[in-house]
């Protein structure tokens, strides 16, 4: 893991280029219809035919380079559908509600969002079961305890900044405005994307899944 004090400089010293260069894919780049986004691809989760956004320029493999606690770098009214993937958590808590809305301004009526973080609420009842091998043993620190294990979960390193839930998704995506919020299975249920996104999203639990996932839509009027 990069150590927090050296991403916080990164981002820090990049700021007005990711801002300047988002602001030029806005005005310039952008393509006049509406495009799938993927925010926060990394190295491993490119999803071809979508724009793929990150503020990693060092270790992601990005098409646009942005910083997710800007305005997103798309004009209102000109997105289809938003996918993240274990991303929002390592947002600010404070920061959801706008980084909600924003998703919901840039989105065309009828659009999409696909949201999915580590699930608390199942971590807990897991936690309660006694369930050590629902967690991991190492990562990102090895622990041999239940609660080094849910602590790993929970906060992942202090790289977590927020607990992520169904209820909590539902008031967020809700509040921003979306309609027809509801909770699907990673990596085989959806109805706005197909195998090239539901292929990225690994589950080892059938029952109990680790991610938590909610889509929604904009309204139509």
């Amino acid at each position: 893991m990069i150590p927090f004090w050296l991403k916080r400089g990164y981002y820090a010293a990049m700021w007005f280029p990711m801002r300047l260069n988002g602001a030029l894919y806005r005005a310039a780049r952008q393509p006049k219809e509406p495009v799938n986004v993927q925010l926060g691809c990394g190295m491993h989760h490119y999803i071809p035919g979508w724009v793929n956004v990150d503020g990693n320029i060092v270790t992601a493999r990005p098409d646009l380079w942005a910083n997710l606690l800007d305005p997103l770098p798309f004009r209102e009214n000109s997105v289809k559908v938003f996918y993240s993937h274990h991303v929002v958590e390592h947002l600010p808590e404070w920061f959801l509600s706008d980084h909600f809305r924003n998703l919901y301004r840039c989105l065309v009526p009828g659009g999409g969002i696909r949201i999915g973080g580590p699930d608390i609420g199942n971590a807990c009842r897991k936690f309660m079961e006694g369930d050590m091998d629902w967690f991991s043993s190492s990562m990102p620190i090895a622990r041999r305890s239940l609660g080094g294990r849910f602590a790993n979960f929970v906060f992942c390193g202090g790289e977590h900044l927020t607990a992520l839930s169904e209820s909590y998704l539902d008031e967020l995506a809700t509040d921003a405005g979306f309609v027809d919020v509801k909770r699907c299975f990673p990596g085989r249920e959806s109805s706005l994307v197909g195998p090239e996104v539901l292929s990225k999203e690994h589950e080892s639990d059938p029952d109990v899944p680790h991610t938590v996932i909610i889509e929604a839509r904009k309204p139509l009027s």
